[in-house]
């Protein structure tokens, strides 16, 4: 059965809005902090998002698709690799870190209430549902670290909370 969203993964399809999963991904920080309709694509879950409701959402079949899919795993790593850049994060063999541009982009999200946080929570609960759990731990062991290391953290306890479950689904 034909998958809109799996076709958009694929890049056979565009999204709702006629966007392809590359162009979207060579969107620059400003498109990607101010266009809210996209990340429903690029990180679907099993819910209906209350800000973009036309967006697809996971099913069974998706799902077993995503887990045994090299080439879906592999998209979803470069929309994970994306967003980590977005947020001045890097993805290396074993961990999450600071990447070069982490000084210029963490005012956008780390240091005050965003609606990053949210898209931070979408992000871990679709990589952990898609077999990408090792991924999700990494990024949420590495907010955890910048909470305790990085003087100037706005990011309310909640925001961990919701991270923290993500990731343990």
């Amino acid at each position: 059965m034909p998958s809109p969203l799996v076709d958009f993964q694929l890049g056979t399809a565009p999204d709702d809005h006629g966007r392809t999963f590359d162009a979207i991904l060579a969107h620059n920080d400003e498109w990607l902090e101010y266009t809210h309709n996209f990340i429903q694509w690029l990180f679907p879950l099993t819910r209906l998002s209350g800000a973009n409701p036309s967006a697809p959402t996971l099913d069974a079949p998706q799902i077993a698709a995503f887990r045994s899919n090299p080439a879906l795993q592999k998209q979803l790593l470069r929309a994970f690799d994306r967003m980590l850049g977005f947020y001045g994060l890097a993805r290396t063999a074993n961990s999450i870190i600071k990447a070069p541009n982490w000084e210029q982009r963490k005012s956008l999200w780390f240091t005050h209430p965003s609606h990053n946080h949210l898209r931070i929570t979408r992000i871990l609960k679709c990589l952990n549902t898609l077999a990408l759990a090792p991924e999700a731990r990494m990024l949420y062991g590495r907010l955890v670290a910048l909470r305790a290391t990085e003087p100037d953290c706005g990011i309310p306890a909640t925001a961990f909370a919701y991270w923290a479950e993500a990731v343990t689904l």
